[in-house]
């Protein structure tokens, strides 16, 4: 086996390695690790970095024992990560709390006190971003309002895979792509916005932040230290990496916005790659630094996507679960079989998707999610497709939006979960009228990883050379003219629904809201209806 390149994608939920072949582009081993994240209170949501390090550390250390390679000929190393989230070290570089991540909503009134205190549309202008307490500004701001002790302490405020560089190199970086998760970055002039740090009540904390630098650029060699937890050989060289999406987007081969990728994992991401920042005035999509020079990338994500079909799993497919446990298949490939028999459009069913509020375009974070046309003649393979069929409208309202900003895509190249699927892939074709094409290697951010460490150390000349070598599509679906009618009159329907249903979603918040009486409890008394029951039969 010759040189390697090794690529490390610290998601929400697990963390990941693979090792690449530099003249191949194949893959030579890949493994992949679960780890916690903590819920304090509701609508919290917090990591620790360690248990970031120690399991980064398991993945490359099973990576490398499944490849049977010597550490020294890997040639160098790319981090992706989640975003948003900042780890904050000391000067000895010990983790001084647990990191509030990209999901944690307790900074929403911090989020408001933005909207109703600076200028929201020049804030997008300038950041790309929403206002919303996703981004890193709101959490720093409510830090400084109930943890102040622990930014005082602090020396460096690292997002995830900046923490990962750290411990493996012993250099505080962060590069271009997730400062632009922060909202206090400029995404024009590509320097921190030290007037949004003053804006926001967060002047003193600047220093916290290192200065950005390119994505493919090496910033350190792994240290000693690092080698003995890793395996991986002293000296290495690490570049700055990128956050999760630019690296995904570059490894599923989308240099330009006519190609589209869509990944679907919890939620459903939809993003390309522009040569100048986009503005939308509705303000429907989010505009970040590419870890590609010289370039953007347009982002808009549904909040929920694969995490639909899992509750459908969950709940209602419990023997095709525990046949998938028997057979050692996926429970979504019988669910898949059956949906397989249900015409287009589910025979009248409609599923808005917004079963944990809508993101872009919509931005209503009170959205609920909806069934409707249900009759007695459908089935559970009615459902269970009318909710792939429902992330699928949410797709193409996507796709519709960045149309009219001028982003005109001819295919969806489909990563994650969705893209195991072929089913949900045919449906994505026919809804969305573009070609969808399925990778090989449906883990995009490791082969954008590689493909940055390989620009990084000048094996690969460019982001092209990288695509060509390490990309590969395994299948691409063509929409079918006949289906696209059908589901052309069913959009228009859906579109419709999402719209009235608008006015009731605070309502039903209202309702929930309030207190629930308990019924007591009363084991006699039960007892003595059972005997009653018994009696009068």
């Amino acid at each position: 086996m010759g040189p390697l390149l090794l690529g490390v994608d610290l998601g929400t939920t697990s963390a990941k390695a693979a090792l690449f072949e530099v003249e191949s582009g194949r893959i030579a081993a890949y493994a992949s690790r679960e780890y916690p994240t903590y819920y304090p209170k509701p609508g919290w949501a917090e990591q620790d970095a360690r248990d970031w390090w120690e399991t980064i550390c398991l993945v490359i250390r099973e990576a490398l024992s499944k490849a049977r390679v010597d550490p020294s000929s890997i040639l160098g190393v790319g981090v992706s990560s989640h975003r948003e989230a900042v780890a904050l070290v000391d000067k000895a570089g010990r983790v001084l709390d647990r990191v509030i991540i990209w999901m944690d909503k307790r900074s929403t009134p911090q989020a408001e006190w933005v909207r109703e205190n600076l200028d929201v549309n020049e804030l997008y202008r300038r950041t790309g971003l929403i206002v919303d307490p996703t981004f890193t500004a709101t959490k720093l701001m409510w830090l400084r309002e109930n943890r102040p002790e622990i930014l005082r302490r602090a020396r460096w405020a690292l997002q995830p895979k900046d923490y990962i560089v750290y411990k493996l190199t012993g250099r505080a970086i962060t590069d271009y792509s997730v400062a632009s998760r922060t909202m206090l970055f400029d995404i024009r002039t590509l320097e921190w916005a030290d007037d949004l740090f003053e804006d926001m009540g967060l002047a003193e904390y600047r220093s916290l932040f290192p200065d950005p630098v390119y994505s493919d650029e090496v910033v350190g060699e792994v240290t000693g230290d690092a080698a003995q937890e890793t395996g991986l050989a002293p000296g290495t060289p690490v570049v700055a990496g990128g956050g999760d999406r630019g690296c995904e987007v570059l490894g599923a081969g989308v240099l330009d916005s006519r190609r589209v990728e869509e990944s679907t994992g919890t939620g459903s991401t939809t993003a390309t790659t522009v040569d100048e920042p986009l503005v939308d005035p509705l303000m429907r999509v989010v505009t970040t630094v590419h870890v590609i020079r010289g370039k953007w990338s347009v982002e808009a994500g549904m909040a929920t996507g694969g995490a639909i079909l899992r509750w459908f799993r969950d709940q209602f497919a419990q023997g095709e679960a525990m046949l998938a446990k028997l057979s050692r298949r996926r429970a979504y490939e019988f669910l898949d079989m059956e949906a397989e028999y249900i015409p287009p459009g589910s025979n009248g069913l409609i599923v808005l998707p917004f079963f944990a509020g809508a993101r872009a375009p919509r931005w209503n974070p009170k959205a609920k999610g909806a069934i409707f046309g249900l009759t007695v003649y459908h089935t559970r393979a009615h459902v269970f497709r009318a909710l792939m069929e429902g992330v699928a409208y949410e797709i193409r309202k996507i796709l519709e939006v960045l149309e009219e900003l001028g982003v005109r895509c001819e295919e969806l190249r489909l990563l994650g979960g969705g893209g195991k699927t072929p089913t949900w892939a045919r449906i994505k074709a026919d809804i969305t009228g573009r070609r969808v094409a399925i990778l090989e290697f449906l883990d995009a951010a490791l082969v954008g990883d590689a493909i940055l460490a390989g620009i990084g150390v000048k094996v690969l000349k460019n982001y092209e050379e990288g695509v060509r070598r390490f990309v590969r599509v395994r299948q691409v679906i063509w929409p079918d003219p006949a289906r696209r009618r059908v589901y052309d009159s069913y959009y228009k329907l859906y579109e419709r629904l999402a719209s009235i249903l608008e006015q009731f979603y605070e309502e039903i918040d209202k309702l929930v809201e309030q207190p629930v009486r308990e019924v007591p409890w009363d084991i006699n008394r039960l007892i003595h209806l059972l005997f009653k029951l018994e009696e009068s039969n």
